[in-house]
């Protein structure tokens, strides 16, 4: 089994882990531990008994994740059945991304204040991916959902930077979460496209899952399992 793998960078191929498996093949020189990591999840032999990766007998064709449509769909032509996609655009609330100690807004007032609309959009990303796999319908694109679940400050009103379309500036507006007070709508870019398997992660089920409620229009917020605000790595 021929794995792909896109992400921040260069893959470690040298890791006790992975030693002889990983083809990085867009040539990146950058080492990345996220894609380090995600490849683990993938291919790691096993070396390490806790280790173990979901496929430890595959290989892995990395590259990282820029010019990732084409290569994506080249890949495709190629024969290519299964990627690993554990990255997106920032969406929402965002700390210390754009200036230390400060959260960041990346909605866009202009359509919205208070919710950042790439939030649940199917965008020209998700419908450019819905085309690769459209056109190699064995090839399945697997997506993390993301770690936007409830994501912002902890009390509001409080300072913070938003894009205005010119340059960033300090706002104090009271805007929501990522996803709507109940948590859910909190999914972007790609991972939004119909052809795609998309990944969350949700808290342990202590007493194990049982069923959902008989009629979707009475399901309450404690109801369902919801996704936790770390799920950006498939496992």
């Amino acid at each position: 089994m021929v794995l792909r793998e896109w992400d921040e960078g260069k893959v470690r191929n040298t890791h006790q882990e992975l030693t002889g498996r990983v083809t990085q093949v867009d040539g990146a020189l950058t080492l990345s531990d996220h894609s380090t990591h995600v490849a683990g999840t993938m291919i790691a032999t096993g070396t390490s008994a806790g280790a173990q990766g979901m496929a430890n007998l595959a290989t892995l064709r990395a590259f990282d994740w820029n010019s990732d449509f084409a290569e994506m769909a080249s890949e495709a032509a190629a024969g290519a059945l299964l990627s690993n996609h554990s990255y997106g655009y920032l969406t929402g609330w965002s700390y210390g991304t754009v200036y230390s100690n400060y959260w960041a807004w990346f909605g866009d007032p202009s359509i919205s204040q208070t919710e950042d609309y790439a939030f649940g959009f199917y965008s020209a990303e998700a419908q450019t991916v819905d085309q690769i796999v459209v056109n190699a319908p064995y090839y399945l694109i697997c997506k993390a959902a993301g770690n936007d679940r409830t994501e912002g400050p902890s009390s509001q009103p409080v300072t913070h930077y938003v894009y205005n379309g010119t340059s960033w500036v300090t706002s104090n507006t009271v805007r929501n979460l990522d996803g709507n007070a109940n948590g859910y709508d909190c999914i972007s870019g790609f991972g939004l496209s119909k052809n795609v398997l998309t990944v969350g992660a949700i808290p342990d089920l202590v007493n194990g899952y049982s069923s959902l409620p008989m009629s979707p229009s009475i399901i309450s917020v404690d109801a369902v399992p919801q996704m936790t605000d770390g799920s950006s790595r498939i496992s």
